[in-house]
């Protein structure tokens, strides 16, 4: 396995082409995807985790954010975990639990977090638990469309970095979720 951290914005051509070949493998298109769009405006990685296979194939991501938060109104840095895909003929080989473990280090170690947090759909949880994050139980507040509102699409997840996990009762993403 080849992992490699980059500026998502530095990302040349091939990488891009490969991760959008990805993304079309984990999430096909379907017939109707202008009618079923997401309604959530998603923030963007600022960094990209690729993990590639022996032959250098691309076949798993993950994206890393960082952005000045608000738990109950006292500011704070958070490392997001995002966009997290691997190829659905590579998965159970350790791909995503490596990227995802990295990206958190690089996070705490490298940028300094005080804590990450991600978002995943509900039959995701246990396999976040066991990689150490917990449910968040208090509230999330993100902006959408420019008005700011509870997050209630997916279950939000935290991992400590710097700090302990947050206690807050309102923690505000301050932007869009990732």
């Amino acid at each position: 396995m080849q992992l490699e951290i980059k500026a998502t914005a530095q990302l040349n051509d091939d990488e891009a082409g490969a991760l959008k070949a990805l993304s079309a493998a984990v999430y096909p298109p379907k017939p109707d995807a202008a009618k079923n769009a997401s309604p959530i405006k998603w923030a963007r990685p600022q960094w990209s985790i690729l993990l590639r296979d022996v032959d250098s194939q691309l076949v798993s991501y993950v994206g890393a954010l960082t952005r000045l938060g608000l738990c109950d109104n006292q500011e704070i840095l958070i490392g997001g975990i995002g966009g997290v895909k691997t190829h659905p003929a590579q998965r159970g080989k350790g791909y995503a639990k490596a990227g995802i473990q990295r990206a958190t280090d690089f996070l705490r170690r490298e940028l300094g977090v005080d804590f990450s947090l991600l978002v995943c759909r509900a039959d995701l949880l246990t396999y976040y638990q066991r990689l150490g994050w917990s449910a968040f139980a208090g509230d999330t507040l993100v902006q959408q469309n420019g008005l700011k509102s509870i997050f209630t699409w997916n279950e939000v997840m935290v991992i400590p970095a710097g700090k302990a996990l947050p206690s807050c009762r309102v923690l505000d993403l301050c932007g869009p979720p990732w």
